[in-house]
Order: structure tokens, then C-alpha cells, then sequence
């Protein structure tokens, strides 16, 4: 889906990042700076280079696709959309709700309103 790689990495730093970020979505640059062993700045470099998107446009896709996952694995029943967002990685829901409307322009609650989802509560 958002955050397939667009190329596979093969620098070892940057496959660790890959697995840091697909462990937990909320880890920033700073935090897996150390582990990987490199500066934030380098790392940013390194995982453009390598992988060809920003770390926090990759970031940002991971925690958007397991929002979606969340809100899905609710079936029929009303999803919370910030329990969703905070659970998927997301710091404040007023992060989450200024990124999902700058994707898609619409707001979380319009956009499950147009795709047969009436009732959702936040």
C-alpha cells in the first residue's frame, strides 16, 4: 500500500531502520539514532538514498496504514478514530487528523462518511 519500499535497502543501517520503523511507527530519527550508529542527519541521507522516500514521509505511511488496519479490524462496529490514530503511532490526534487531511482533504470522519460509514465517533 503507502509505505512499500521503492527500492529495496542494502545498506545494513538502513534495513535496521526499516525494522525499527515497522516495530513501532512512533520511533523519531532521534530515538534510532544511536542504535544504528549514526547522526539523525546522515541517517535521513542514507534512508533517502537508499530507500528513495524521506524517513518521515515512510514514517508517516507505516502509521497511516496501520490506522487503516485498526479502523477495519473493527468490522461493523463504530471505530474510535483517536484511539486508532494513537494506537498507530500517531503522538496527538491533532497531528493525526492535520496529516489524513492533507492526503486525502477531507477530515477522518468525512472520509468513512463517503465510504458508507455514518456514525463514527472520535
Amino acid at each position: 500500500m503507502m509505505s512499500r519500499l521503492e527500492r529495496s535497502p542494502k545498506h545494513p543501517a538502513v534495513r535496521m531502520m526499516v525494522a525499527l520503523f515497522q516495530s513501532d511507527p512512533s520511533l523519531s530519527a532521534t530515538d534510532i539514532s544511536p542504535r544504528v550508529g549514526l547522526s539523525v542527519s546522515r541517517m535521513a541521507r542514507l534512508f533517502k538514498r537508499e530507500v528513495g522516500v524521506s524517513l518521515v514521509h515512510y514514517r508517516n505511511d507505516l502509521k497511516m496504514e496501520r490506522f487503516f488496519r485498526l479502523v477495519q479490524d473493527r468490522g461493523h462496529r463504530r471505530p474510535n478514530l483517536l484511539l486508532a490514530a494513537l494506537t498507530a503511532g500517531f503522538r496527538s490526534y491533532g497531528h493525526f487528523h492535520r496529516m489524513f487531511r492533507s492526503r486525502w482533504r477531507v477530515g477522518p470522519r468525512e472520509f468513512f462518511e463517503r465510504n458508507g460509514r455514518t456514525s463514527l465517533r472520535a
